[in-house]
């Protein structure tokens, strides 16, 4: 892979973060996630971790070098904000490429100095960033597996996962994190999962080994009863509570906050054994997620449809980056699913079938998911009898009726945005569904006027604005 044109991006883009980005561990379970690390946050990992065996996983494709101690990677001198796409790579081969990528860095100072681009400031949206360069002053250049291979900790195993960010594939990745944890005490070997920001690829790669550490203490639970060292409803009891029950709370109500879209529903119909895979997905998912039931950054579930809030309340040249990260956020949870039944049924055997193999078995899968991930409302139905209201009361000298116009604008908005929880994101999607329903009730010649204005003036088309044109 070619990277003369390359720009170097520090890896936490508003600049230098805690040293331990978001570094937490999942409830009940040795399974830590975290963000990037700093040169000083990845020193002060030995003391922060129990002596045991530890597996580190990097979750990235991309290559990572430190320039400073401070994280860095190369981005498209033409996609700044998005990080570079490894392709026609083997696992294997991403290290070497690493340490070339690690050269071309250094190769790339000139009189002591490098340039290091940043974003001026934190948009959770690609396309709303802005690029800073800074001239820094180079004292060291490191690999990221030059920087793990100084940690000390006695019984240290290092292994790449190369997940696609925001997607589930390759396949691979799954067994590859399988085959580190197949044959080891679930309670006595540790997992260590770093991605650049500790969110999507950390917390998927966390709930992959947590579904195969809880699937094999059901087995050894199992085992207890057969072998007349512990009463069945002891046993069921705990697997029960511990790897099934979620916390009670409102959003259990909610069927978008529980998974149940299309794609999700055709699954659990077409392969019944895939209702047992949710429930387990679906507590790990929760306890790898954010507060109240566990202590990381994303719950890869409840994603989804939170994602759909913002997509909804975006603005339409923003909503292509918003409505990929749905789709994929509906095959990642699809294939947890997936992997949490094909770990209940093997884990008895050490998993000696592998996830891959699995899903070749049941190749169908493929080909549902791909079909079904963007089978999703993207546009809300609004009530087309209190449109028909409203533009009956336009009828006549509107001006006079505006504020009772306004009113029930804003009465329509709230109710066809209901199910949505308070906060910035509903105030947006009610004032945007007011907008556009306003433009287009009113008079064809204030419609058409009002729009002649907003394109020459080059105004932003928001509510406040369209209001005070049709006042004026």
């Amino acid at each position: 892979m070619d990277l003369s044109g390359c720009a170097v991006k520090l890896d936490h883009s508003v600049g230098t973060p805690d040293p331990l980005p978001s570094f937490r561990q999942v409830p009940g379970f040795p399974v830590y996630a975290v963000g990037q690390p700093l040169e000083a946050g990845i020193a002060s990992m030995a003391e922060k971790l129990p002596k045991m065996k530890t597996v580190w996983f990097n979750v990235r494709r991309e290559p990572v070098v430190y320039v400073n101690g401070n994280p860095c990677a190369p981005r498209d001198k033409n996609d700044l904000h998005n990080n570079v796409e490894v392709k026609n790579l083997k696992t294997a081969e991403l290290q070497p490429f690493e340490d070339k990528c690690a050269a071309e860095f250094e190769a790339m100072v000139k009189d002591g100095n490098l340039d290091i681009s940043r974003d001026k400031e934190f948009q959770e949206n690609p396309m709303e960033r802005e690029n800073v360069i800074d001239s820094v002053k180079v004292e060291s250049v490191k690999s990221f597996s030059t920087m793990l291979g100084g940690l000390k900790l006695d019984d240290l195993n290092v292994v790449r996962i190369p997940f696609e960010e925001e997607r589930p594939l390759p396949e691979e990745c799954f067994d590859l994190i399988v085959a580190q944890l197949a044959g080891e005490s679930p309670s006595n070997t540790q997992c260590v999962f770093s991605s650049q920001k500790g969110q999507g690829r950390s917390t998927l790669a966390a709930v992959i080994a947590c579904i195969v550490k809880a699937t094999q203490m059901m087995v050894k639970l199992h085992k207890m009863v057969d072998e007349g060292m512990a009463e069945r409803p002891w046993a069921d009891g705990i697997i029960k509570t511990k790897f099934e029950d979620l916390i009670p709370s409102e959003d259990l109500k909610d069927s978008f906050l529980m998974g149940e879209f299309d794609v999700i529903k055709e699954l659990l119909e077409k392969l019944p054994e895939t209702k047992q895979g949710k429930v387990l997905a679906d507590k790990m998912i929760d306890i790898c997620g954010v507060a109240p039931e566990g202590t990381g950054l994303q719950n890869l579930r409840k994603g989804i449809i939170q994602t759909k809030y913002k997509y909804d309340a975006a603005t339409e040249d923003k909503q292509v980056v918003w409505k990929r990260m749905i789709i994929n956020f509906i095959e990642r949870y699809f294939y947890l699913i997936c992997f949490a039944t094909y770990a209940r049924a093997h884990a008895a055997e050490g998993f000696k079938k592998s996830f891959a193999t699995w899903m070749e078995e049941h190749k169908e899968l493929r080909s549902m998911i791909e079909s079904g991930k963007d089978k999703l409302e993207w546009y809300r139905k609004v009530d087309e009898g209190k449109i028909s209201n409203l533009k009956g009361m336009v009828d006549g000298d509107y001006q006079e009726k505006l504020g009772g116009i306004v009113g029930a604008l804003y009465k329509l908005a709230f109710q066809t945005y209901a199910d949505i929880p308070r906060g910035p994101v509903k105030d947006n999607l009610m004032r945007k569904l007011a907008c556009k329903t306003l433009m287009e009730i009113l008079p064809q010649d204030v419609t058409s006027r009002v729009q002649k204005e907003l394109e020459e003036k080059k105004l932003s088309i928001d509510f406040d604005t369209v209001m005070g044109l049709v006042v004026a």
